[in-house]
């Protein structure tokens, strides 16, 4: 598919499709952890997935429609699986399978989102490429420094590109260096997606 902005391949829209599954599901999982959670950095975790994943899903809308593309609008059905599990647990056993679960989820997509961002020759879905990339990579970062992420929690993603490169925090709990160093990447992706999301003013 011919676009002003560059071929349009399926593996172009099937990233669109990726991103905002994960979305769907993450979202809610993430504002779940405000009353579900007893681990307080899983709490403050989920919301920043929930956060991030609102932006991006806007983006994803956005970039989907300026193709004439639609996407999904519910969870697939194992992440609805992974959802059910997760509601079902409280306390301890609910931050271990919250961090399991998504830390899995985005190792799994993450190699897909670099090939993407790599192969494209469409200008916009790099962009968006690159959006994902930075989104997967602050919040594996994050899952990782919760000291919860086991050797089920991970996948084996190709290395990539994003705005993070920081060390896995040991299992001594969350690494002050990962923390300020998550927080200064989120200052920077939502700034970069509020510019992606902002409305373009008419050229007079």
């Amino acid at each position: 598919m011919d676009t002003p902005s560059g071929p349009l391949t399926a593996n172009d829209r099937e990233l669109l499709n990726r991103v905002r599954l994960a979305g769907l599901w993450e979202m809610p999982m993430g504002e779940l952890t405000a009353t579900k959670a007893s681990n307080e950095r899983v709490k403050q975790i989920g919301k920043m997935i929930m956060l991030d994943h609102m932006m991006l899903d806007a983006l994803t809308k956005k970039t989907a429609a300026g193709f004439g593309l639609t996407t999904p609008d519910v969870p697939n059905p194992t992440q609805q699986s992974w959802m059910e599990e997760i509601d079902a647990l409280e306390g301890d056993a609910f931050d271990q399978a919250f961090v399991a679960r998504l830390r899995a989820a985005h190792g799994q997509i993450f190699p897909f989102i670099a090939k993407v961002r790599s192969g494209t020759r469409n200008d916009v879905i790099r962009g968006f490429a690159q959006a994902g990339i930075d989104v997967v990579m602050k919040h594996m970062t994050l899952l990782e420094s919760t000291g919860l992420a086991g050797d089920a929690s991970f996948a084996e993603p190709q290395p990539a590109g994003g705005i993070i490169n920081a060390t896995l925090a040991s299992n001594e709990g969350p690494n002050m260096w990962v923390i300020l160093t998550v927080t200064a990447a989120g200052v920077v992706l939502t700034v970069l997606l509020l510019r992606v999301l902002r409305p373009r003013r008419p050229v007079r």
